[in-house]
C-alpha cells in the first residue's frame, strides 16, 4: 500500500495577481463560483509504508497550513451533520482528500456571511492515486447525491481577450454585491488537468502603486476582515489559547503573510486591538 502524505490545498491568488499572468486564463472554459466565509480544512486517509505489519491508516483532519488541525477544529468539524457522509465516502475512496470549507454558525470570520449551523461546505475533491483534483462536475454529482453542500456555481464562461474577461469581472462583482456574497472563485484545469483557480473578490481593491522619489509602492490598507480572517486561521492551525504571549507571535506572522501575499500595507489598528476584539466575539458566539 503506498505512503500518502499531507499536501497543503494551493493558495488562490486574485484575477489580477495570478501568475505567471491571467492570460493563461483566455480560451479555456472557467466555472465561477460563489466564494464562502469559513476556514479551510482537507479530510483524507493518511496510509502507512509497505514495510508495516499488516495495514496502518490514520483519519486526518488537516488545516491549510497543519497536517493536524487543532483539536477545537478538529471537534466542530466531526459535529457537523456532513462529517459522517464524507467520512464514508473517503473511506469508499481511501484514494480522495476531500477539501471543505468549515463554517461555523453565526456570523462568519470577516463577518460577511452568516450560517444557520456549523457545517461543511465540499470544495474540491483530489485523487491522491491519479494526482490530480476532479472536474467539478464530478464533485457535484457526488454531492448531490449523498446530499453533501458544494461551493455553488453561478457561471461558465470562455474568454478570447484580457479585455473581454475583466469586463466580465466587474459584472461578477457586481453580482456579488447585489447578493450579498464576498466574492467569486475561478476554476479551470490545465492540458494535463491540473487544477488553475483565481479569486475575485469586493473588499480587495486591485493594488495601487503610486510612484514616489527614491520611494516604495503605496498599497491599499489591509481591511478588518483580512485580519479577521489571519487570526481565524491562527486558531485553525494552533488554537487560541487567550494569552497574548502564546497566541500574538502567530497573529504577527499569519497577518503579515496576508500582507505580503496580497500586497496591502498595514491595517488601520493595531495587531493587538483586532486579536482582543476577535476573542471578545467569540465568546458571544
Amino acid at each position: 500500500m503506498p505512503e500518502s502524505k499531507f499536501e497543503r490545498y494551493p493558495h488562490i491568488s486574485l484575477l489580477t495577481s495570478l501568475r505567471p499572468t491571467p492570460r493563461i486564463l483566455l480560451g479555456k472554459p472557467l466555472l465561477w463560483t460563489i466564494k464562502e466565509d469559513g476556514e479551510n480544512a482537507s479530510l483524507w486517509i493518511k496510509k502507512g509504508n509497505r514495510r508495516w505489519f499488516g495495514k496502518k491508516q490514520t483519519f486526518m483532519i488537516s488545516s491549510r497550513n497543519q497536517e493536524q488541525a487543532h483539536k477545537d477544529i478538529r471537534r466542530v468539524i466531526e459535529n457537523t451533520q456532513e462529517f459522517p457522509i464524507i467520512k464514508q465516502l473517503i473511506e469508499d475512496n481511501p484514494n480522495y482528500r476531500i477539501v471543505v470549507e468549515e463554517c461555523r454558525k453565526g456570523r462568519s470570520v470577516t463577518g460577511i456571511k452568516e450560517y444557520d449551523r456549523d457545517k461543511l461546505i465540499v470544495i474540491d475533491i483530489y485523487d491522491m492515486t491519479a494526482q490530480k483534483y476532479l472536474p467539478y462536475i464530478l464533485v457535484y454529482q457526488m454531492c448531490y447525491h449523498l446530499h453533501i453542500p458544494i461551493v455553488k456555481l453561478y457561471a461558465e464562461t470562455r474568454h478570447r481577450s484580457m479585455k473581454d474577461l475583466l469586463k466580465y469581472k466587474n459584472h461578477i462583482l457586481e453580482v456579488c454585491k447585489s447578493i450579498g456574497e464576498e466574492g467569486m472563485v475561478i476554476k479551470t484545469y490545465g492540458e494535463k488537468g491540473e487544477l488553475i483557480q483565481a479569486k475575485v473578490k469586493l473588499d480587495t481593491p486591485e493594488p495601487i502603486e503610486k510612484k514616489i522619489r527614491e520611494g516604495k509602492p503605496i498599497y491599499p490598507t489591509m481591511p478588518d476582515n483580512e485580519v479577521w480572517g489571519a487570526i481565524s486561521k491562527v486558531e485553525t492551525d494552533f488554537g487560541l489559547t487567550g494569552d497574548p504571549k502564546t497566541d500574538m507571535p502567530h497573529i504577527v506572522e499569519y497577518i503579515n503573510e496576508e500582507m505580503k501575499k496580497h500586497l496591502f500595507s498595514k491595517p488601520e489598528r493595531n495587531y493587538f486591538f483586532y486579536y482582543k476584539d476577535y476573542m471578545e466575539r467569540m465568546k458571544h458566539e
